[in-house]
């Protein structure tokens, strides 16, 4: 998927939420098209009152059902072709979105051209480059705060939690940033954050947030983290899309495997 502004990234959410849900009438229609009877229909008035003919045939109100059946199937039918319609026409924009057509308009020149362009869009490696150099203050710990859990960057992180999660990024050679300050919209003001991980897809440039929520037995931690994940949400972040939770509890810790997962499908 193509790097995005969080105008972009909100939407493609839209874009493929409104294909999911098409795709999902469409077998619903499909469905009841299988079931439904077929037949050529004629509707007149006469004294204000509706008649229906069905192949030519007069239908008596007793045969109503039968009317309403045949005009769910038009319905259907109609409904079916303009779905069909409207989903090419949304698959066209997710490519748009998610494929690397602006990148590659620089990046497939041989490497002569390329020395002799300024590219409008960075590559890939530019974005690595300068997501890993970017400076910024690095979070405060509390000073009676004596244990330590030192990453294999050499990083100060919070928890041993955080620290696997660290080493497990690296080990995958994913580019992160810990704790980096965000600047998040909250009704009239700006507010700063720092998310646990910026992690950006090693193949794509992709800027995700990831929130390791470790202490989800603990019912004042949870109201806490449920409003910055609201937060999020209002600024563009969404979960599944570029906002990644994982999180444990003193009697379930966090699941490797479950990690793997979620650095397999959305970092590398």
């Amino acid at each position: 998927m193509a790097n995005h502004s969080k105008g972009g990234i909100v939407i493609l959410y839209y874009i493929q939420n409104e294909i999911e849900m098409l795709e999902s009438a469409l077998v619903h229609l499909d469905e009841e098209l299988e079931i439904l009877p077929h037949g050529s229909l004629r509707c007149t008035s006469s004294n204000g009152t509706d008649q229906f003919f069905i192949n030519g045939d007069y239908v008596s109100k007793k045969q109503i059902r039968r009317v309403t059946e045949i005009v769910q199937r038009q319905y259907d039918e109609k409904l079916k072709i303009v779905i069909k319609e409207r989903l090419e026409i949304l698959k066209k924009l997710e490519y748009s979105y998610t494929s690397r057509e602006l990148e590659n308009c620089f990046e497939k020149l041989c490497k002569a051209r390329q020395k002799l362009i300024q590219p409008f869009f960075k590559t890939v490696e530019e974005k690595i480059h300068s997501f890993l150099e970017e400076e910024y203050e690095p979070g405060k710990f509390d000073e009676d705060n004596i244990t330590e859990f030192i990453t294999l960057k050499g990083e100060r992180v919070r928890s041993k939690s955080e620290l696997l999660i660290s080493d497990h990024l690296n080990r995958y050679e994913v580019p992160y940033r810990y704790e980096k300050p965000i600047e998040l919209q909250d009704r009239h003001k700006t507010v700063i954050c720092r998310p646990d991980f910026t992690v950006m897809n090693r193949r794509t440039g992709k800027i995700f947030l990831h929130e390791h929520l470790g202490r989800m037995d603990d019912e004042d931690y949870v109201s806490a983290n449920m409003r910055k994940l609201e937060l999020y949400e209002k600024n563009g972040y969404l979960l599944g899309e570029n906002l990644i939770v994982t999180h444990e509890t003193s009697k379930a810790p966090l699941n490797v495997k479950v990690l793997d997962m979620y650095i397999k499908t959305y970092f590398i």
